[in-house]
Protein backbone atom coordinates (compact mmCIF):
# COMPACT_ATOMS: atom_id res chain seq x y z
CA UNK A 1 0.00 0.00 0.00
CA UNK A 2 2.92 2.28 1.21
CA UNK A 3 4.22 1.99 -2.72
CA UNK A 4 1.32 2.21 -3.80
CA UNK A 5 0.64 6.02 -2.44
CA UNK A 6 4.23 6.70 -3.53
CA UNK A 7 3.26 5.91 -7.15
CA UNK A 8 0.58 7.72 -6.99
CA UNK A 9 2.19 10.93 -5.15
CA UNK A 10 4.93 10.88 -7.88
CA UNK A 11 2.35 10.88 -10.85
CA UNK A 12 0.51 13.75 -8.95
CA UNK A 13 3.30 15.70 -7.58
CA UNK A 14 3.39 18.57 -10.12
CA UNK A 15 -0.43 18.91 -9.55
CA UNK A 16 0.16 19.14 -5.95
CA UNK A 17 2.72 21.39 -5.96
CA UNK A 18 0.55 23.83 -8.82
CA UNK A 19 -2.56 23.94 -6.32
CA UNK A 20 -0.56 24.87 -3.51
CA UNK A 21 1.63 27.49 -5.43
CA UNK A 22 -1.76 29.10 -7.04
CA UNK A 23 -3.11 28.83 -3.02
CA UNK A 24 0.04 30.89 -2.17
CA UNK A 25 -0.91 32.99 -4.38
CA UNK A 26 -4.56 33.59 -3.29
CA UNK A 27 -3.47 34.17 0.26
CA UNK A 28 -0.72 36.58 -1.02
CA UNK A 29 -3.04 38.59 -3.18
CA UNK A 30 -5.93 38.35 -0.28
CA UNK A 31 -3.26 39.42 2.31
CA UNK A 32 -1.98 42.43 0.04
CA UNK A 33 -5.68 43.57 -0.51
CA UNK A 34 -6.59 43.38 2.84
CA UNK A 35 -3.56 45.65 4.01
CA UNK A 36 -4.06 48.21 0.97
CA UNK A 37 -7.80 48.58 2.24
CA UNK A 38 -6.81 49.06 5.78
CA UNK A 39 -4.72 51.48 4.92
CA UNK A 40 -6.59 53.39 2.95
CA UNK A 41 -9.43 53.58 4.99
CA UNK A 42 -6.90 54.64 8.20
CA UNK A 43 -6.10 57.48 5.83
CA UNK A 44 -10.13 58.07 5.51
CA UNK A 45 -10.25 58.35 9.25
CA UNK A 46 -7.24 60.61 9.59
CA UNK A 47 -8.62 62.95 6.97
CA UNK A 48 -12.29 63.00 8.51
CA UNK A 49 -10.35 63.79 12.15
CA UNK A 50 -8.49 66.70 10.47
CA UNK A 51 -11.64 67.91 8.04
CA UNK A 52 -13.89 67.69 11.17
CA UNK A 53 -11.45 69.29 13.68
CA UNK A 54 -10.37 72.62 10.70
CA UNK A 55 -14.63 72.80 11.02
CA UNK A 56 -14.58 73.10 14.85
CA UNK A 57 -11.61 75.16 14.53
CA UNK A 58 -13.06 77.68 11.95
CA UNK A 59 -16.97 77.50 14.06
CA UNK A 60 -14.97 78.47 17.11
CA UNK A 61 -12.99 81.40 15.29
CA UNK A 62 -16.40 82.12 13.57
CA UNK A 63 -18.14 82.44 16.87
CA UNK A 64 -15.27 84.70 18.79
CA UNK A 65 -15.36 87.14 15.54
CA UNK A 66 -19.17 87.09 16.25
CA UNK A 67 -18.92 88.24 19.94
CA UNK A 68 -15.97 90.60 18.61
CA UNK A 69 -18.43 91.53 16.17
CA UNK A 70 -21.06 92.15 18.84
CA UNK A 71 -18.67 93.64 21.31
CA UNK A 72 -17.87 96.29 18.81
CA UNK A 73 -21.09 97.34 17.88
CA UNK A 74 -21.72 98.42 21.05
CA UNK A 75 -18.64 99.52 21.92
CA UNK A 76 -18.26 102.54 24.47
CA UNK A 77 -17.49 105.97 21.78
CA UNK A 78 -16.30 109.21 23.23
CA UNK A 79 -17.82 111.99 21.85
CA UNK A 80 -19.75 110.37 19.50
CA UNK A 81 -22.90 111.95 18.79
CA UNK A 82 -23.05 116.11 18.77
CA UNK A 83 -26.55 116.38 20.18
CA UNK A 84 -26.21 114.32 23.14
CA UNK A 85 -22.83 115.96 24.15
CA UNK A 86 -24.64 119.32 24.30
CA UNK A 87 -27.27 117.93 26.46
CA UNK A 88 -24.52 116.78 28.87
CA UNK A 89 -22.61 119.90 28.60
CA UNK A 90 -25.78 121.75 29.37
CA UNK A 91 -27.11 119.93 31.97
CA UNK A 92 -23.68 119.94 34.08
CA UNK A 93 -23.60 123.66 33.06
CA UNK A 94 -26.71 124.41 34.72
CA UNK A 95 -25.46 122.30 37.88
CA UNK A 96 -22.61 124.43 38.11
CA UNK A 97 -24.64 127.64 38.20
CA UNK A 98 -27.73 126.23 40.71
CA UNK A 99 -29.68 126.45 37.31
CA UNK A 100 -32.67 124.43 38.45
CA UNK A 101 -34.44 125.88 35.44
CA UNK A 102 -32.43 124.99 32.61
CA UNK A 103 -32.27 121.21 34.75
CA UNK A 104 -35.68 120.72 34.57
CA UNK A 105 -35.92 121.41 30.64
CA UNK A 106 -33.10 119.14 29.80
CA UNK A 107 -34.70 115.80 31.93
CA UNK A 108 -38.06 114.34 32.00
CA UNK A 109 -38.60 114.28 35.66
CA UNK A 110 -36.97 116.51 38.50
CA UNK A 111 -38.02 116.05 41.76
CA UNK A 112 -37.49 118.53 44.99
CA UNK A 113 -35.23 116.08 46.06
CA UNK A 114 -33.08 116.73 42.81
CA UNK A 115 -33.77 120.90 43.48
CA UNK A 116 -32.57 120.48 47.10
CA UNK A 117 -29.63 118.58 45.75
CA UNK A 118 -28.77 121.30 43.53
CA UNK A 119 -29.30 124.25 45.34
CA UNK A 120 -27.22 122.46 48.47
CA UNK A 121 -24.27 122.11 46.62
CA UNK A 122 -23.01 125.06 47.22
CA UNK A 123 -19.50 123.98 47.58
CA UNK A 124 -19.16 123.09 44.00
CA UNK A 125 -17.88 126.02 41.63
CA UNK A 126 -19.17 124.01 38.19
CA UNK A 127 -17.43 121.31 35.81
CA UNK A 128 -15.07 121.13 33.70
CA UNK A 129 -13.93 119.26 30.82
CA UNK A 130 -16.42 117.07 30.05
CA UNK A 131 -16.46 114.22 28.34
CA UNK A 132 -18.95 112.19 27.43
CA UNK A 133 -18.98 108.44 26.38
CA UNK A 134 -21.93 106.22 25.34
CA UNK A 135 -23.43 103.54 24.55
CA UNK A 136 -26.17 101.55 22.83
CA UNK A 137 -29.41 102.14 24.94
CA UNK A 138 -32.76 100.04 24.89
CA UNK A 139 -33.63 101.07 20.92
CA UNK A 140 -31.85 103.12 18.24
CA UNK A 141 -32.50 106.70 19.68
CA UNK A 142 -31.75 106.04 23.51
CA UNK A 143 -27.94 106.09 25.22
CA UNK A 144 -26.37 104.65 28.03
CA UNK A 145 -24.22 107.57 29.05
CA UNK A 146 -21.30 108.12 31.27
CA UNK A 147 -20.01 111.70 31.86
CA UNK A 148 -16.53 112.04 32.71
CA UNK A 149 -15.76 115.63 34.13
CA UNK A 150 -13.43 117.76 36.63
CA UNK A 151 -15.59 118.68 39.61
CA UNK A 152 -14.02 122.31 40.73
CA UNK A 153 -14.49 122.74 44.41
CA UNK A 154 -15.24 126.31 45.66
CA UNK A 155 -11.34 127.91 47.05
CA UNK A 156 -9.92 124.35 45.94
CA UNK A 157 -7.37 125.06 43.23
CA UNK A 158 -7.50 121.03 41.96
CA UNK A 159 -10.93 119.55 40.50
CA UNK A 160 -11.63 116.14 41.62
CA UNK A 161 -12.08 114.07 38.66
CA UNK A 162 -15.48 112.44 38.75
CA UNK A 163 -17.79 110.02 36.52
CA UNK A 164 -21.78 109.77 36.92
CA UNK A 165 -24.06 107.48 34.50
CA UNK A 166 -27.46 108.95 32.94
CA UNK A 167 -29.70 107.52 30.69
CA UNK A 168 -30.71 109.50 27.19
CA UNK A 169 -33.76 109.41 25.48
CA UNK A 170 -36.01 110.83 23.01
CA UNK A 171 -39.35 112.53 23.75
CA UNK A 172 -42.52 112.82 21.60
CA UNK A 173 -40.86 115.19 19.80
CA UNK A 174 -37.69 113.77 19.21
CA UNK A 175 -35.55 115.97 21.46
CA UNK A 176 -33.07 114.15 23.50
CA UNK A 177 -33.59 114.06 27.39
CA UNK A 178 -32.27 112.80 30.47
CA UNK A 179 -34.58 109.95 31.47
CA UNK A 180 -34.14 111.32 35.50
CA UNK A 181 -37.19 108.39 36.68
CA UNK A 182 -35.38 105.26 38.49
CA UNK A 183 -39.13 103.90 38.77
CA UNK A 184 -38.25 102.01 35.14
CA UNK A 185 -36.91 99.14 35.56
CA UNK A 186 -36.25 97.88 32.08
CA UNK A 187 -33.93 100.78 31.77
CA UNK A 188 -32.37 100.54 35.21
CA UNK A 189 -31.81 96.82 34.10
CA UNK A 190 -30.38 98.19 30.84
CA UNK A 191 -27.65 100.47 32.78
CA UNK A 192 -26.77 98.01 35.49
CA UNK A 193 -25.61 95.47 32.45
CA UNK A 194 -23.83 98.50 30.60
CA UNK A 195 -21.96 98.74 33.86
CA UNK A 196 -20.68 95.83 34.12
CA UNK A 197 -19.28 95.79 30.50
CA UNK A 198 -15.48 95.35 30.37
CA UNK A 199 -15.01 98.85 28.40
CA UNK A 200 -17.21 100.59 31.04
CA UNK A 201 -14.90 99.11 33.91
CA UNK A 202 -11.76 100.17 32.24
CA UNK A 203 -13.25 103.67 32.01
CA UNK A 204 -14.60 103.54 36.13
CA UNK A 205 -11.13 102.62 37.36
CA UNK A 206 -9.30 105.53 34.79
CA UNK A 207 -11.17 108.05 36.39
CA UNK A 208 -10.73 106.36 39.57
CA UNK A 209 -6.92 106.87 39.60
CA UNK A 210 -7.36 109.89 38.29
CA UNK A 211 -8.88 111.17 41.46
CA UNK A 212 -6.47 109.37 43.80
CA UNK A 213 -3.80 111.39 41.87
CA UNK A 214 -5.22 114.41 42.42
CA UNK A 215 -6.29 114.17 45.95
CA UNK A 216 -2.94 112.95 46.72
CA UNK A 217 -1.02 115.72 44.69
CA UNK A 218 -3.14 118.22 46.76
CA UNK A 219 -3.57 118.29 50.38
CA UNK A 220 -6.00 121.51 50.30
CA UNK A 221 -8.33 118.69 47.91
CA UNK A 222 -7.57 115.40 50.51
CA UNK A 223 -8.68 117.73 53.50
CA UNK A 224 -11.56 119.33 51.63
CA UNK A 225 -12.97 115.69 50.51
CA UNK A 226 -12.52 113.99 54.27
CA UNK A 227 -14.49 117.26 55.70
CA UNK A 228 -17.54 117.06 53.39
CA UNK A 229 -17.42 113.34 53.85
CA UNK A 230 -17.39 114.37 57.42
CA UNK A 231 -19.65 117.29 57.72
CA UNK A 232 -21.95 116.35 54.20
CA UNK A 233 -24.01 113.24 53.82
CA UNK A 234 -22.34 112.24 50.43
CA UNK A 235 -24.71 109.98 50.27
CA UNK A 236 -27.86 112.14 49.48
CA UNK A 237 -25.44 113.94 47.03
CA UNK A 238 -24.91 110.64 45.31
CA UNK A 239 -26.37 110.49 41.88
CA UNK A 240 -29.69 108.11 41.70
CA UNK A 241 -28.45 104.88 40.44
CA UNK A 242 -25.34 104.77 41.88
CA UNK A 243 -23.51 102.19 44.18
CA UNK A 244 -23.48 103.49 48.00
CA UNK A 245 -21.04 102.00 50.42
CA UNK A 246 -22.12 100.94 53.93
CA UNK A 247 -19.39 103.25 56.68
CA UNK A 248 -20.19 100.93 59.28
CA UNK A 249 -22.70 97.68 60.16
CA UNK A 250 -25.82 98.75 59.54
CA UNK A 251 -29.94 98.22 59.48
CA UNK A 252 -31.37 97.94 56.44
CA UNK A 253 -34.90 98.84 57.11
CA UNK A 254 -38.68 98.66 55.40
CA UNK A 255 -39.42 102.36 55.87
CA UNK A 256 -37.79 105.47 56.54
CA UNK A 257 -37.77 105.62 60.33
CA UNK A 258 -35.83 103.74 63.51
CA UNK A 259 -39.59 101.84 64.23
CA UNK A 260 -40.00 100.21 60.65
CA UNK A 261 -39.13 96.24 60.23
CA UNK A 262 -35.56 95.25 59.64
CA UNK A 263 -35.10 93.49 56.16
CA UNK A 264 -31.01 92.87 56.92
CA UNK A 265 -27.82 93.98 57.49
CA UNK A 266 -25.17 95.80 55.75
CA UNK A 267 -21.64 95.17 56.74
CA UNK A 268 -18.88 97.89 56.68
CA UNK A 269 -17.89 97.89 53.31
CA UNK A 270 -20.51 96.39 51.29
CA UNK A 271 -22.39 98.47 48.43
CA UNK A 272 -25.83 99.13 47.85
CA UNK A 273 -27.60 100.66 44.61
CA UNK A 274 -29.51 104.30 45.35
CA UNK A 275 -32.43 105.29 44.59
CA UNK A 276 -33.25 108.03 45.89
CA UNK A 277 -33.40 110.25 48.77
CA UNK A 278 -36.37 109.98 51.33
CA UNK A 279 -37.16 112.03 54.06
CA UNK A 280 -35.01 112.76 57.06
CA UNK A 281 -31.84 111.93 55.78
CA UNK A 282 -32.81 108.42 54.51
CA UNK A 283 -31.75 106.88 51.37
CA UNK A 284 -34.15 104.94 49.85
CA UNK A 285 -31.93 101.92 48.44
CA UNK A 286 -32.33 98.71 46.23
CA UNK A 287 -31.86 95.54 48.53
CA UNK A 288 -32.44 91.50 47.33
CA UNK A 289 -34.77 93.36 44.34
CA UNK A 290 -37.07 95.39 46.56
CA UNK A 291 -37.30 98.80 47.87
CA UNK A 292 -35.73 99.76 51.16
CA UNK A 293 -34.20 102.28 53.41
CA UNK A 294 -30.95 103.17 54.91
CA UNK A 295 -30.09 106.10 57.20
CA UNK A 296 -27.91 108.33 55.31
CA UNK A 297 -25.28 109.17 57.61
CA UNK A 298 -24.44 105.41 57.58
CA UNK A 299 -23.50 105.49 53.71
CA UNK A 300 -21.02 107.45 51.65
Amino acid sequence: MLDDFREWLSDNLRYILLGLAILAALLIIFFVVRFATGAFSSENKDADKKTEQTQDSENADSQDQKEEQDSDENALLKNAYPEVNNLIEAFYTAWGQKDVAKMKELTDSFSTTDEAKVTNASYIEGYENIEVYTKNGLDDSSYVVFAVYDLKFQDIETPAPGLAQLYVMKDDSGKYLIHNNNEDAEIQECIEKTRQEEDVIALTEEVQQAFDEAVASDEELKTFEEELGASANTASMADNGSMLTAKEDCNVRADATTDSEILGRLSAGQQVKKIDNSTDNWIKVEYNGAEAYIYGDLLQ
